[in-house]
């Protein structure tokens, strides 16, 4: 199936997911009343639109400033230019939007957000969509979707949230479109995680650790995004000891992915921490994904990478063995891409010194290939060629 047609069987199930039945309602919140109240009250099918201020939902402390477990939800900001919607921390808050199944938010399930128990139990909320908000100052995510089955998260702004701006985890048949999200400091600005069929278009992403991550998905398309200034630019991954252990079938295609050299502000312990600034795509552990027409440039490490993910494990100075996933990346195909001026900073770890350039592979997996790129440098030199 091509990534076009899947595009539009995505838009058609989102129009049946976040349908309007003949009941909904829509309901207005005002400057000074409380969007928490609204949600409340609302039923599937209802649209809560939020007129143009700062609105701070709850207590200070609390884990998160909304909460929804409906299913068929419409969360609307009325922002114009000059007037935004904003939702912004009352402060200490853990997480600015949080929507899952009720089985899934709490103290408990919340300490661990990559296990949500809704991806054991099976439990979803079918549709949801957020639109016009700007979500700033939450100490761990700014919007975070579990188990959510059809999702619409555009045009939004995300900004200074501790670990990741936009966050859908264990969910299915979404698209994150014309979002903004900056000042993410420890983590994914745009995370995909252990999800399916996830359409990432036409953000604008900068000035974060990670600009765009697709982690442990399936079928999933990163097009048409603007990534720069961050730390790294779009990583598609995988790792062990999560609810889905396979990463394969992302296609990245058409983004420009420049300067992405930002300071490493990972937490000592995480593997970004060991990886050096400056990698426009990493593909770790990844399988038959599609890298093509992408323009990068100028980040300092490296271009586009392939790699195991035993590499960072090596790094970290820990074993490759006793993983319940196969950690190295298979049938990968980076093709038709501009990698220029990348990787022009020489490193005093000679692993990593061995693997910059504007195109670079560790050398692990079986049936990765190249073709017609625009580079002037590759390690190894040269690449296993792609048949036509």
């Amino acid at each position: 199936m091509s990534k076009v047609v899947r595009q539009a069987m995505v838009a058609c199930l989102l129009c049946a997911f976040v349908a309007t039945p003949l009941w909904a309602r829509t309901v207005t919140v005002h400057p000074g009343e409380s969007i928490r109240a609204a949600l409340d009250h609302a039923r599937g099918g209802d649209r809560v639109q939020v007129l143009p201020g700062v609105y701070r939902e709850g207590s200070a402390g609390d884990l998160n400033a909304l909460t929804i477990h409906q299913s068929n939800i419409e969360l609307v900001g009325l922002s114009t230019g000059r007037t935004p919607v904003i939702l912004e921390s009352a402060g200490g808050q853990s997480f600015g939007i949080w929507v899952s199944p009720a089985d899934s938010s709490g103290p408990g399930p919340e300490a661990d957000p990559e296990h949500p128990p809704c991806g054991l139990a099976g439990t979803t909320v079918h549709g949801f969509a957020l639109a016009g908000f700007t979500i700033r100052g939450f100490r761990l995510h700014g919007v975070h979707l579990a188990c959510v089955h059809g999702f619409s998260l555009s045009r939004n702004l995300a900004e200074a949230n501790g670990q990741y701006g936009l966050f859908p985890i264990v969910s299915r048949d979404g698209v994150i479109s014309y979002n903004e999200v900056r000042g993410t400091k420890t983590d994914a600005a745009i995370y995909v995680g252990q999800s399916r069929n996830i359409e990432v278009v036409g953000n604008h992403v900068h000035d974060n650790l990670l600009g765009i991550e697709i982690e442990n998905s399936l079928d999933s398309s990163v097009v048409w995004n603007k990534v720069h200034g961050n730390s790294f630019g779009i990583f598609v991954d995988l790792l062990p000891f999560l609810e889905h252990r396979q990463q394969s079938d992302a296609l990245i295609a058409t983004n420009e992915i420049y300067d992405n050299n930002r300071p490493n502000s990972a937490d000592p312990d995480d593997v970004l921490a060991v990886l050096p600034q400056g990698i426009g795509i990493l593909l770790s552990g990844a399988d038959r994904t599609i890298v093509r027409d992408n323009a990068v440039t100028g980040n300092q490490y490296a271009g586009i990478g392939v790699a195991s993910v035993c590499l960072g494990l090596a790094l970290q100075g820990q074993p490759c063995d006793g993983l319940d996933i196969e950690p190295n990346p298979d049938g990968n195909r980076v093709v038709d891409n501009l990698v220029l001026g990348n990787g022009l900073i020489p490193l005093v770890d000679p692993r990593l010194n061995a693997l910059r350039g504007d195109l670079v592979w560790d050398g692990t997996g079986v049936g990765n290939c190249w073709r017609d790129n625009r580079f002037a440098r590759s390690a190894p030199s040269p690449l296993p060629n792609c048949q036509r």
